[in-house]
């Protein structure tokens, strides 16, 4: 099969992850891919690159960028698709359009990476649902997502649906003592303590805020556990204030962006995303790869992943609910290694890049 993908960019991000390993995926299965970044290319462009795949750049400008359709006419003439999948709107009206013109029969697939607007404005939303008159599927990353489309977008409901994101599970090592040790001595922390961390941008959406007044209250029961905040932002010196304030600075370590965030898993023990507003989240899919417990505000597609088996859901915004939570999880430590190896369980068999390519393959050939 011959597939075109289409994207915004391939910045680092959870979004272009998704893509990047769903296309290497599909090229070992022996399907032929071409990407297109409708904007720039970005860091993990290289990635498809050293691996063979074709890559084309848009170089969209602001507004409506005639340049930008013809060459994505240009490119399914040329490499003649059975399917383009785009991701977002922006994508998909710009491949719409350059369908059109290129009076291409190809099968148009999108999908919905996330459930907030953001930036977008009417014009954005108007041509989107004027190109899902030619697209034949629309995919929401989860539940949540789907049926805010299907609400957003009623008329074209029952081709709106959800194929959840898959990760490489073969990436993430699975939680053990020996990486423990390895991590706690790169960190320079001694004893057997409670390993906590996140993995997220430091801003308001993330509410590291909430995690860190929690932990100020654990602190109260449970002296011997750290905080390992993985992840930049421009609430960085915010959070560092908010840290020396709640004297938690002997206890908390901001990491930054790493490029070792696989190898920093195996030596956690409780994953924690306190999140006001989530999509799927990418990040909670590698906690559960490395066997980590998890804890996660109830919002957006969480519940879709966060299950009684391997984590608890707690109210958004309630540093009450949240510590109460930690407590209940690190006081227990049976609980804490149990919902560990649920999660492992639970992403091989419903959050893989193969379940997730398995699904796509479907839906190309309806």
């Amino acid at each position: 099969m011959r597939i075109i993908h289409v994207v915004e960019t391939l910045h680092v991000g959870g979004l272009e992850r998704v893509v990047v390993d769903l296309v290497k995926e599909q090229v070992k299965r022996g399907h032929q891919c071409l990407v297109i970044c409708l904007y720039e290319k970005g860091r993990l462009a290289n990635e498809l690159t050293d691996s063979g795949i074709k890559l084309e750049v848009c170089n969209k400008t602001n507004g409506i960028d005639f340049k930008a359709i013809n060459k994505l006419t240009e490119q399914i003439k040329l490499f003649n698709p059975d399917v383009v999948h785009t991701h977002n709107l922006v994508c998909n009206y710009y491949v719409a359009f350059a369908k059109l013109k290129a009076a291409s029969k190809v099968l148009l697939i999108n999908t919905r990476h996330g459930i907030g607007r953001g930036k977008v404005v009417v014009k954005e939303l108007v041509l989107y649902g004027v190109s899902l008159i030619i697209t034949r599927w629309v995919v929401g990353v989860c539940d949540v997502t789907r049926d805010k489309l299907r609400k957003e977008f009623s008329f074209f409901r029952k081709k709106i649906i959800t194929v959840h994101n898959g990760i490489v599970i073969d990436k993430f090592k699975k939680k053990n003592f020996a990486d423990k040790r390895r991590v706690l001595k790169q960190l320079g922390i001694n004893g057997k303590p409670i390993m906590i961390t996140i993995v997220a941008r430091l801003n308001p959406v993330k509410n590291h805020k909430l995690l860190l007044q929690a932990f100020a209250q654990i602190q109260q029961q449970i002296s011997d556990c750290y905080l390992i905040i993985i992840g930049g932002g421009e609430l960085l010196t915010t959070l560092q204030e908010l840290t020396l304030d709640l004297n938690l600075k002997q206890k908390v370590i901001f990491l930054g962006d790493r490029d070792d965030v696989t190898d920093l898993l195996s030596g956690m023990d409780l994953f924690i995303l306190c999140s006001k507003q989530e999509g799927y989240s990418i990040s909670l899919l590698e906690a559960c790869a490395s066997g980590l417990a998890l804890i996660a505000t109830d919002v957006g597609g969480n519940k879709e992943i966060v299950t009684k088996k391997n984590g608890l859901l707690v109210q958004s915004d309630s540093v009450q609910a949240l510590s109460k939570g930690m407590s209940q999880i690190i006081l227990d430590e049976h609980k804490l290694q149990k919902m560990g190896e649920n999660s492992r369980e639970w992403v091989v068999s419903n959050g893989s890049v193969e379940v997730m390519s398995n699904k796509y393959e479907e839906l190309y050939t309806v």
